[in-house]
């Protein structure tokens, strides 16, 4: 039969830890992919993309397979280290996608709306 993409339970799927330059840093350092989430609760958007994408078990299982460190900076409480990230990168607001590579001078910036396909090729 053929396989229905479902979205994942969200719980125990993926561990997300909480963003900071350092833990891009020791990720980057450690050979490591990092996939950073700039969200909020209010952001509707960022909680579509949440639910639709990332707690796909698509997505949770390439991050896993891949040992993609999951970041996610929020941006709930308008955190001033979260506010002048978002200013480097030429933001505003939230959402924002990161996915940072050791050795590239740039992370690759994602689309605010984010697809299954998307996130997999950035990652892969």
């Amino acid at each position: 039969p053929p396989k229905i993409d479902l979205p994942a339970t969200p719980v125990g799927s993926l561990e997300w830890a909480a963003w900071s330059d350092a833990a891009v840093s020791a990720a980057l350092a450690e050979g490591r992919t990092v996939f950073v989430d700039f969200t909020a609760a209010w952001c509707v958007s960022c909680q579509a993309n949440k639910k639709l994408v990332l707690e796909r078990e698509a997505v949770t299982t390439a991050m896993r397979e891949q040992r993609v460190v999951a970041l996610r900076a929020d941006w709930t409480q308008r955190d001033p280290a979260i506010t002048a990230a978002l200013a480097r990168h030429g933001r505003n607001g939230v959402p924002l996608y990161l996915v940072l590579r050791p050795g590239d001078a740039r992370p690759r910036v994602l689309p605010e709306l984010l697809t299954t396909a998307v996130v997999l090729d950035a990652i892969r």
